[in-house]
């Protein structure tokens, strides 16, 4: 469970960093900064999550994840 959890973490900061660069998306930077192994790595986990790689998704709709701008903090 807390894999699948990291694993989401780690997609959500892919899509946090691909909408605050959306013209100049540097996907090595990604891959280095989010933790995948390497390019091939990353992109079959974004196609896990959205049935598109990074650059069809951008053709498609733009980017959004508010999970660093606005987490969700648990009271209990």
């Amino acid at each position: 469970m807390l894999k699948e959890y990291s694993r989401i973490v780690r997609f959500q900061k892919t899509l946090w960093l691909m909408q605050r660069h959306e013209h100049s998306v540097d996907y090595a930077e990604i891959v280095y900064s989010c933790g995948y192994a390497d390019r091939s790595h990353f992109i079959r986990e974004f196609k896990l999550f959205t049935a598109h790689t990074p650059t069809s998704l951008l053709t498609v709709t733009k980017p959004y994840s508010d999970l660093f701008s606005n987490p969700f903090y648990s009271t209990s």
